[in-house]
Parts: C-alpha cells; structure tokens; sequence
C-alpha cells in the first residue's frame, strides 16, 4: 500500500470515528498506529486534535469556573 493511501486510510477512519463521536475508539486506534510507528506525524497530530476536542466538550459539561486548573487537563 502506498504512503498516500495509508495516510488517506488513518484520516477517513478517524473521521469515521469521530463523526459517530466514538472518541475513545479514535483514539486507541490512533494509539496503536503510534505504537507501531512512532515516527507517524499524522497520526500524532490527529491525536493532539482529538485530545483538544475532548478538553473542550470536557470543559462544557462540568460548567465550574475553575476548569483551567484541574489537574485532568495536563
């Protein structure tokens, strides 16, 4: 399989995931493409965004105005 179409693969999934906000589901998948291949940057970076995404919908739910300090969030 070419470059391009793994790369094309791993985004379509993840967005397959995250469409059906299957986070967690995205994010083990995302774990063990990393785990196999540290040097994948895509992978990395996706990583980073779901983990973002998460933060944010995290901050929502809990309403407190305290949030920027929760230790959750390192």
């Amino acid at each position: 399989m070419e470059e391009a179409d793994k790369k094309n693969d791993l985004i379509l999934t993840v967005n397959r995931f995250t469409r059906e906000e299957k986070y967690g589901e995205a994010i083990n998948y995302l774990q063990k493409i990393i785990e196999a291949d540290s040097a994948n940057k895509e992978a990395a970076s996706l990583m980073e965004q779901l983990k973002k995404i998460l933060e944010y919908e995290n901050r929502d739910i809990f309403g407190s105005t305290n949030l920027n300090m929760d230790p959750w969030f390192e």
